[in-house]
């Protein structure tokens, strides 16, 4: 399951109390996530982009050394 079909995207641009009035909505629609979704989802987004980062990283420190 997508992070974004349960949170909106805007969501994530909210101050503490609109975040919260959306958190509050999502439990309302019975759409908000469990925490083992949400990890699972966080643990999926890890293993796409966790190479790229690392290795954007690495150019961007051999870049600096030059």
């Amino acid at each position: 399951m997508k992070l974004a079909k349960i949170i909106p995207f805007r969501a994530l641009k909210l101050g503490p109390t609109q975040f919260q009035a959306e958190v509050e909505r999502l439990r309302a629609d019975g759409r908000m996530p469990t925490l083992s979704e949400l990890l699972d989802v966080i643990a999926a987004t890890r293993a796409e982009f966790a190479r790229k980062i690392l290795a954007a990283r690495r150019a961007k420190k051999e870049r600096g050394a030059r």
